[in-house]
């Protein structure tokens, strides 16, 4: 598959005892692989990657790139606050198998723009799969630059970025005077429809770990220009959204596949099950959807 289309960053799934079940990640990934998706991004920010472990994220590596039937394959995160631990987690990522590595620039201490530059110059040297920088501002303290990720392409360090800044104007501004081929794919799932408008080559959505269908539909219906029916669904997949914010994330979307979609999930602490209240409130906004997922839901 290439580097555009629906990407799904999925879920870290756990036992009853929060240990880490390579099982059930691996039932997980291939359930929406059969839903006909293009990728699987596993250990994002809804995947909890600082909570696994080194030894934890090989077992889960094991167990669910080679279990990825058909046309779908595999994209892992691997940025770190140390230049050393994101080319350690780079290497391992190409080495079981995944397609293409997501990698947020240094988190906690803020590095330079240069010294940022090298950093992604460093991963880039020691993997010969495709590379993308990762813009989520909110989590990691500061914003990347589109200046600094246009010339990195150009370098042929990077093939595009994920950008999850909850605005359209930051999307637009790595689509505007990008070179040609550079791939930006929208992180926050209100703003696809949008986005692929603009120039986005497909979109990364965490709504597909709950109604994949409906999701590869918008992404879908987007790049084949069809604006009638991307907006029908961007409008579905918006009030799923706000389905997904009555509880806390990332538990609230584990809840919803398991809701929605059957699947067998499970939580590590401190993000845990949901409280009675806090699964009321979810169960109360999903109601008014319901009726309208439904075909987008099962075989």
């Amino acid at each position: 598959m290439g580097l555009e289309g629906l990407i799904v960053p999925v879920p870290t799934l756990f036992d009853a005892d929060g240990d880490l079940d390579p099982g059930r990640n691996a039932r997980f990934v291939r359930d929406l692989a059969d839903a006909q998706v293009d990728h699987v991004f596993l250990l994002g920010s809804l995947g909890e990657f600082p909570c696994v472990t080194d030894a934890e994220r090989s077992a889960l590596l094991e167990a669910t790139i080679d279990s990825i039937p058909g046309r779908a394959d595999a994209w892992v995160g691997c940025g770190a606050p140390s230049t050393r631990e994101a080319v350690r987690y780079a290497e391992e990522a190409e080495a079981s198998g995944a397609a293409a590595v997501f990698a947020v620039p240094p988190y906690y201490l803020h590095p330079t723009a240069a010294a940022i530059d090298r950093y992604y110059r460093a991963i880039r040297a020691a993997i010969g799969i495709p590379l993308f920088a990762y813009n989520i501002p909110g989590l990691v303290g500061y914003p990347l630059a589109p200046a600094l990720l246009h010339r990195l392409f150009q370098d042929r360090v990077i093939a595009g970025t994920k950008d999850t800044s909850g605005s359209f104007a930051s999307v637009a501004s790595f689509l505007r005077d990008a070179p040609e081929g550079f791939r930006v794919f929208p992180g926050d799932d209100e703003l696809v429809a949008a986005s692929i408008a603009a120039g986005a080559s497909g979109a990364v959505m965490g709504m597909a770990n709950l109604a994949p269908k409906l999701c590869g539909a918008l992404v879908g219906s987007a790049r084949a220009g069809d604006a009638a029916r991307a907006e029908e669904c961007q409008a579905l997949v918006h009030e799923l959204v706000e389905v997904s914010r009555a509880g806390p994330f990332p538990a609230t979307v584990k809840f919803l596949a398991a809701e929605l979609r059957g699947a067998d999930v499970g939580y590590r602490a401190p993000y845990d099950v949901l409280s009675p209240d806090e699964e009321a409130a979810v169960r109360a906004r999903l109601e008014a959807v319901r009726d309208r997922l439904r075909p987008f839901l099962g075989d």
